[in-house]
């Protein structure tokens, strides 16, 4: 029982040597010896068929205390098939058979029963009494401290729970590896719940590993490591690690499991937009849970099942009712975490249904069960405040918000990675939402502003820690990021065993940078101040975009005044940017509509300069600094204004950059060519021609490492060679190079950010959008890690189409000018070329001051 894994083959051998001899007690014991391999391999109805065979000759021989064991066992697979009342009567004939040493082992799966049914209370009760017992076995110690060390984190206690497993992984070591895994798969469990999310993830990745070496089944790895993944905003692969438990459990009839994981992927479905799956698996969560007679999984699973059909068919008086009722069931079994999430989706029904004191009601309990929980869960209780201060007293909504952002801003200071910090923005997106709205009636243009800058890119502002260098994985990766561009050109085919290892090398590597050490708990820089921003302005003007519902909004910082001005709807920008993207297509085709094709194109562009620029006032000769919303990314803002553009995140990654610029020490230059691009030879000489003792690499020299090493100290890097954007996972895009694409994530690891980059690459400019303002890529993640200006095209540029117009932004910024000016010089002699040279004239933009 200790060892299932290891002496599974002998106990299937001692079934039939005891057949054989006729040894009843002997094939008893091995029966139920092969039945615990079955029940720990999730096959509980497989082991049950054994355990009742097992049960019929103990009987018939009068082997009592072989059946008390035999009862204890069969109560195990009898509770994972959901069949509880005939675990409990197996375990009280088992309690009148057993001897005193077998009487813990009874006791602990009583409370396991109750566990099982929601009873904590009574299963807390029992699983004290078992560990205070001295005749416990260390086995049955180690099984009633974990069990009760999931109770206590259920019921808002994690650090009591870790007191537990902390003593418990001891004993468990000396278990042997089974044990081990299941302690620590708990420790990671609890850790998550304490708020420890980075070192939650780098302990379940340590208990999956204990799991694979112990050969036990990862369900139940995978469906708690869901939990942490989804609170990390780490959809998609959560719901990977929910469904796999889901498929595991349900092929192995695991009824009980099978209902939890069916449960999370309701949950992730729900986060993600997909409401229709997320009402048919909660249903069916709540149709098994109630099978069960497990009263607060029910509960959990009918506020999902309540919340998407809400989604689905507006918000009703049936919801609302469904939701209160869950959340006091879950209250009452003193789950307080589940009860907040179920009280605050009651309280936004009761607003939607306009019932202000049952909103009131359930929204002020939100607070209450908030309190001294973790950071998470304690931001729905500033949620909940700031959504009744906006019902009742909206000068409270401010305060309520400006807290929940502060808690934010502290955890997401503490995550490891720049991907987990602008994932985790999107747990405030909706504070940030719920102010606005406040502000946006009577508040003033500077409290607008100060409000947008607060709840934008504020991940980019992290202190970052020095770089780390990379490992074996990531260069691997390229080596096979190569062989797979190799197969595309010299057989148009993608191998996919060459497919699957790069989505395992790329698992690995994210996984390692999310289970990194924890940060350093400050933001770099606070939200850009009006009085500060105009002085590092210096005469320029800047508008930063917001959208509220279907309006696009802008406040306009001048020299002297800061407008808001309300422009037209997000749908219309949309269509006319879609107008100018399939104009660029046909362009790039070739086909002889091309002259109709720059038309169309140029027209949408003029509506969205009509659209977004023009009402603004700001003189044709003044540059101007632009912050976009998130859903106006893609929009080509150079072409919009006829003075010198720069695009930043946010305002205040722009006023850091300016902070940030060169002394008047010359860095040096570096210019880099990757293969197979016509042109890019000739670019980098012309390039590098124009400043004293520029380096240059070419192929076959520019290899990775090479490049790697010579940009590490750059003060200006050119890169001009192909580009690839990962919009499923931005840290993956890469520019290709002599032996491979070398990708951001590997940049970044080498501390690789030079004061000015240009990326003269297709794609190179492209941003992926997440909740809560933030986006990633090449631009912004340089930007964030010191870079100071930006130059790149977030569309395809066709080869050689910029060469031109790249000698002339370096003869710019050789002269002193600033990566605005260089690139609407660059522009400029774009202006008037053929339909490539639109193409790269539309694309080409500069981001930030530099």
């Amino acid at each position: 029982m200790v060892d299932p894994a290891r002496y599974a083959a002998e106990a299937e051998k001692l079934v039939a040597y005891a057949t054989a001899a006729g040894d009843t007690e002997a094939l008893v014991a091995s029966l139920r010896a092969v039945a615990y391999v079955r029940h720990v391999t999730l096959d509980n109805e497989g082991a049950r068929r054994l355990l009742d065979r097992a049960v019929r000759l103990a009987d018939r021989s009068v082997l009592s205390r072989r059946l008390a064991d035999v009862l204890v066992t069969r109560s195990v697979a009898l509770q994972e098939l959901g069949r509880y009342d005939a675990a409990a009567r197996d375990l009280r004939r088992a309690g009148d058979l057993a001897d005193p040493a077998g009487r813990p082992e009874i006791r602990f799966q009583l409370a396991v029963l109750d566990h099982n049914r929601g009873r904590l209370e009574d299963a807390a009760g029992a699983y004290t009494q078992v560990l205070d017992d001295p005749a416990s076995p260390p086995v049955v110690w180690v099984k009633a401290a974990n069990n009760l060390a999931n109770i206590h984190t259920l019921r808002g206690r994690p650090d009591d729970a870790l007191g537990y497993l902390d003593r418990a992984a001891g004993l468990a070591r000396e278990l042997g590896a089974r044990y081990t895994a299941i302690v620590a798969n708990s420790h990671a469990w609890s850790s998550y719940h304490a708020g420890r999310l980075a070192e939650s993830v780098r302990r379940f990745e340590e208990a999956g590993r204990l799991h694979a070496e112990a050969g036990l089944p990862l369900g139940e790895h995978h469906v708690e490591y869901a939990d942490v993944l989804r609170d990390l905003r780490l959809l998609n692969e959560a719901t990977v690690a929910a469904r796999s438990a889901r498929v595991e459990f349900e092929k192995h009839g695991a009824r009980l499991m099978a209902a939890e994981a069916r449960l999370r992927c309701a949950r992730l479905a729900l986060e993600l937009g997909d409401s229709a799956t997320a009402v048919a698996d909660a249903q069916a969560a709540v149709r098994d849970f109630r099978r069960q007679r497990r009263p607060a999984w029910a509960a959990r699973a009918a506020v999902v099942e309540a919340e998407a059909r809400a989604a689905v068919d507006g918000t009703s008086a049936a919801v609302l009712h469904r939701l209160r009722r869950a959340a006091s069931t879950l209250e009452r079994q003193g789950l307080r975490e589940e009860a907040a999430y179920a009280r605050l989706a009651a309280g936004r029904a009761a607003l939607a249904l306009h019932r202000h004191d049952t909103a009131r009601s359930e929204l002020v309990a939100v607070g209450e069960l908030a309190k001294g929980q973790s950071l998470l869960v304690r931001l729905r209780g500033h949620l909940a405040r700031a959504l009744l201060a906006e019902a009742e007293n909206p000068d409270h909504v401010l305060r309520a918000c400006v807290r929940g952002l502060r808690d934010l801003s502290r955890h997401r200071a503490a995550l490891p990675s720049l991907e987990l910090r602008v994932l985790a923005s999107g747990h405030g997106a909706e504070l940030g939402e719920v102010g606005l709205r406040t502000l946006l009636p009577g508040g003033s243009p500077g409290r607008i502003f100060e409000w947008l800058e607060r709840t934008r890119a504020a991940a980019l502002l992290r202190v970052h820690p020095p770089a780390t260098g990379v490992d074996e994985d990531v260069v691997a990766l390229r080596h096979v990021e190569q062989e797979l561009r190799d197969a595309r050109l010299d057989r148009g085919e993608e191998p996919a065993a060459l497919l699957s290892r790069q989505s395992a090398l790329e698992a690995r590597i994210r996984r390692r940078s999310w289970s990194g050490e924890q940060g350093d708990g400050g933001e770099a820089t606070a939200p850009a101040s009006l009085p500060e921003l105009r002085r590092s302005l210096d005469g320029q003007w800047l508008v930063e975009y917001a959208v509220m519902g279907e309006r696009v909004l802008a406040v306009v910082v001048a020299p002297r005044r800061t407008r808001v001005i309300e422009l037209g709807t997000v749908a219309a920008v949309q269509g006319e940017l879609a107008a100018a993207e399939f104009g660029l297509r046909r362009l790039l085709s070739g086909t002889r509509f091309g002259a109709a094709a720059r038309t169309a194109t140029q027209d949408a562009v003029d509506e969205l300069a009509r659209l977004l620029v023009e009402p603004l006032g700001v003189p044709a000769d003044v540059p101007l600094v632009v912050v976009p919303s998130t859903q106006l990314l893609g929009v080509p803002w150079s072409a919009l204004h006829s003075a010198p553009v720069s695009v930043v995140p946010s305002a205040g990654l722009w006023a850091h950059a300016r902070r940030g610029r060169a002394s008047g020490t010359k860095p040096p230059v570096v210019v880099i060519a990757g293969p197979d691009l016509d042109g890019a030879g000739a670019e980098v000489k012309a390039v590098a021609g124009e400043y004293d003792g520029a380096r240059v690499l070419l192929p076959p020299q520019s290899t990775a490492e090479a490049t790697l090493a010579l940009v590490k100290n750059a003060g200006l890097a050119h890169f001009a060679c192909h580009g690839r954007f990962r919009s499923d996972s931005p840290l993956f895009s890469a520019l290709q190079l002599a032996d491979g694409p070398v990708t951001l994530y590997e940049m970044l690891a080498h501390g690789i950010a030079p004061h000015r980059v240009v990326l003269a690459s297709c794609h190179s400019g492209a941003q992926q959008p997440y909740m809560g303002n933030e986006v990633l890529g090449f631009a912004s993640a340089l930007m964030s890690h010191g870079s100071t200006g930006v130059a790149a095209a977030d569309v395809p540029i066709p080869d050689g189409a910029s060469a031109g117009a790249m000698t002339v932004l370096h003869q710019q910024l050789a002269r002193g000018e600033t990566m605005p000016s260089a690139v609407w010089h660059a522009r400029s002699a774009l202006a008037e070329g053929g339909a490539e040279e639109y193409v790269a004239w539309y694309g080409l933009t500069a981001y930030g001051p530099g």
